[in-house]
């Protein structure tokens, strides 16, 4: 970026000084052409700018030339930009696609997380609940209600862990 900003600076000096180096040159020769013919008949006169005629039309026909040469260069510049503006669209495509595709994946990946929390209360209750029941196993007096009470709510989070892992594996 920088380099592109020097040779932007450097080439509108260039220009600058070419432009003030010719018209210094056109100023001379106006102030050479009044002190040379300034003595000089009218005839004289319109001979002497008579004899540059072709010279003007020759300037002239250059000029129209550079007007085309410009407009040739414009249009083909323009074309590169359009090739390049196309580019960019499909380079921005591209990326769209991707942060698409990543955001689904950010949602896949919160909805595993969800999962996997659910899976770890449950597997903690599960384990809460198979330590009950081998403290009811050696404390057995308590009656054998308790026992089975303990054993259907640890069969039902193994259950609801099965359930979310066959969802799981159908999505």
């Amino acid at each position: 970026m920088k380099t592109e900003n020097n040779e932007l600076k450097s080439n509108s000096k260039n220009l600058i000084l070419i432009s003030l180096v010719a018209f210094i040159i056109v100023l001379g020769l106006w102030i050479l052409n009044y002190f040379l013919l300034k003595d000089e008949s009218n005839e004289n006169k319109a001979a002497f700018g008579n004899m540059f005629g072709p010279i003007s039309a020759l300037f002239s026909g250059l000029a129209f030339a550079g007007v085309i040469i410009t407009i040739l260069l414009q249009g083909k510049e323009l074309a590169l930009q359009r090739l390049e503006l196309k580019d960019t669209r499909e380079e921005l495509k591209r990326s769209a696609d991707a942060q698409e595709k990543s955001e689904r994946a950010l949602i896949r990946q919160a909805e595993n997380l969800k999962i996997s929390a659910k899976l770890t209360a449950l597997n903690t209750l599960v384990n809460h609940y198979t330590e009950s029941l081998k403290n009811t196993d050696i404390q057995f007096n308590s009656g054998r209600i308790k026992h089975d009470e303990i054993e259907r709510k640890r069969d039902s989070y193994v259950r609801r862990i099965e359930e979310i892992l066959n969802n799981k594996e159908n999505n």
